[in-house]
């Protein structure tokens, strides 16, 4: 009588060697010396003007208004600034809007096709809304599981950034919360609050590597503009450290504050 011989399970080191032949890889992952940031603020707190102290050089997507002034001040003193604009027309079909959107990625991907310098997303809010245009038009109401395809097209643009070396600055709007506040007679009702959120892809917070806020502070001695690391990927020890940067008395133009730039929140990340 006859036995069948019984397989004898392979070892780890054996299935390891299969994996790497399958393309797996164990080798150590040095970490690009680049940044791909989440910036977010009020209304003039300086989001474009520390965008513009990145490395150049600076692919500037201008989604918004409000660049005039700032963008010329860096290329007259030798900057080189590549601008883009993009008009997003309020009334228009939905053809234009998807139009626009598939122009705009094929400008996207070819930038990112650059070896150095810095991509500015101003604004990412606006981008979105384009994207969300696109695919819905103008709607009033659109189911949040419809918007899988628009985050799916987020995900593939950060993806995009993420396989770069460019540095990625993606500028947001934010926008008022709601919640249910309660009347000096103590009765509740849904209103705005004091509290502000991200406006745009609300994954953007746990994508990015590091997420910033931007404060601005009138004084005596002039204006104080200022980013605040919310968290960071690659040194959570930094999360809560403010860049302050120096007063900047008022009729006064400054590109570079030493104290509060990219490059030394390059530094702080990276050393």
């Amino acid at each position: 009588m006859t036995t069948q011989k019984q397989q004898q399970p392979q070892s780890d080191e054996s299935l390891i060697k299969q994996l790497q032949a399958m393309g797996f890889s164990d080798e150590i992952q040095v970490p690009k010396r680049r940044l791909i940031v989440s910036s977010e603020g009020r209304e003039k707190t300086g989001k474009s003007h520390f965008g513009l102290t990145g490395p150049e050089p600076i692919i500037y997507l201008n989604i918004d208004i409000g660049t005039e002034g700032v963008v010329e001040k860096f290329q007259s003193e030798g900057k080189r600034v590549l601008l883009y604009d993009v008009r997003l027309p309020r009334e228009a079909s939905k053809d234009i809007w998807s139009a626009l959107w598939g122009d705009f990625k094929l400008r996207v991907r070819k930038l990112y096709g650059l070896k150095s310098g810095t991509v500015l997303w101003d604004t990412a809010s606006e981008a979105y809304e384009l994207a969300r245009l696109s695919h819905f038009g103008r709607l009033t109401e659109v189911k949040p599981s419809d918007y899988a395809v628009v985050n799916n097209e987020w995900r593939d643009i950060l993806r995009t950034a993420y396989d770069s070396d460019m540095n990625t600055i993606f500028i947001h709007k934010t926008k008022a919360v709601w919640g249910m506040v309660s009347n000096s007679s103590g009765r509740s009702s849904l209103s705005k609050t004091n509290a502000f959120e991200l406006s745009g892809f609300s994954e953007m917070g746990y994508m990015a590597q590091v997420n910033l806020v931007h404060l601005r502070e009138d004084t005596d001695q002039g204006t104080v503009f200022s980013v605040q690391i919310k968290d960071c990927r690659h040194n959570p020890g930094v999360a809560g450290t403010v860049l302050r940067g120096l007063p900047l008395p008022a009729g006064e133009k400054r590109t570079l504050d030493p104290l509060c730039n990219f490059e030394m929140l390059l530094e702080l990340v990276h050393g």
